[in-house]
């Protein structure tokens, strides 16, 4: 199979996934000429894919950013991310069992110390409009780069005794590995719908938490991304001069607000119940790929 999985114009941490876990997971599978797409962690289930290739979809969600696929023989369900991937595409709802990444159940086993009282980790895309690693040193909260090796960030991740986090991926993987978590309300407004996908597999009540913006360029894009997404895309890319105009005074005022959710919003942690099941109907689908391909082997 040929492993698919996003990657913009710096790897960051929820996609990254994908190159490190799954090697870990199942052997003698991953062949770069394979006629066979593999589409795990991911808001990937895309409307662009060669139609005469086979698709096996193992945990993927449909995240809006295109159209949906017309479906046919050559894609294979063994489960996506949540209810709303299985409503959208119209298949059983019962496969929303939930996001690939909870499989890290399975990779991570490592004991490690508690180092940070809390964390915060953004949206891969808020590091290049945002003044957040500022933000967090003046507000004496530890710093998760969302772009940092998949490593790093699964050490800090387990290190914090809370995360708050603008990066779905911080939330899912905190969750996975029993870690508290905040839900931040992503800047864009594009990235929402899938953190209902995945919290639907779960039974978890989201309530996103709004954030006060940590630059002057972060607020400019926010302030177009619903009125004119391609102003705001405009921002995004040659806007960068703004990041310097007043920085301690937008980045003090996220710290504060970082501060102020980190004692006053109940943190979230879906139930042992739910994850434990998620996890073993993830290892069963594991052995029925297997069986499917008719090659490879399990070695978690």
């Amino acid at each position: 199979m040929n492993l698919y999985f996003y990657r913009g114009k710096q790897p960051n941490f929820g996609d990254e996934l994908n190159t490190w876990m799954w090697p870990k997971l199942i052997d003698d599978v991953w062949e770069t000429d394979d006629d066979t797409i593999f589409l795990g962690i991911g808001s990937i289930i895309f409307d662009f894919f060669p139609k005469d290739k086979k698709k096996v979809v193992f945990g993927a969600g449909y995240g809006g950013y295109t159209k949906l696929p017309e479906l046919d023989n050559n894609w294979k369900f063994h489960f996506v991310r949540g209810k709303l991937t299985a409503k959208s595409l119209g298949i059983d709802e019962n496969l929303g069992i939930g996001d690939a990444a909870i499989l890290l159940r399975s990779c991570v086993k490592q004991k490690v110390d508690k180092r940070y009282k809390v964390s915060f980790m953004p949206h891969w895309e808020s590091t290049f409009i945002g003044n957040w690693e500022l933000a967090c040193q003046l507000g004496s909260i530890h710093y998760i780069d969302p772009c940092a090796p998949v490593d790093d960030v699964l050490d800090q991740i387990l290190a914090s005794e809370l995360v708050i986090t603008e990066a779905m991926h911080g939330a899912i993987v905190s969750d996975a590995l029993r870690v508290p978590w905040i839900p931040i309300q992503p800047i864009s407004n594009a990235h929402s719908m899938k953190w209902f996908d995945w919290a639907s597999a779960l039974d978890i009540d989201l309530k996103p938490t709004q954030m006060v913006c940590s630059s002057l360029l972060e607020s400019t894009v926010l302030f177009f991304d619903d009125k004119s997404p391609v102003i705001a895309d405009k921002f995004r890319r040659r806007g960068t001069l703004l990041l310097n105009v007043a920085p301690q005074i937008f980045a003090q005022r996220a710290a504060d607000k970082l501060l102020n959710i980190s004692k006053n919003v109940m943190p979230s942690l879906s139930s042992d119940v739910r994850i434990e099941s998620a996890h073993d109907q993830m290892l069963t689908k594991l052995d029925e790929l297997i069986i499917d391909l008719g090659k490879g082997k399990v070695i978690y």
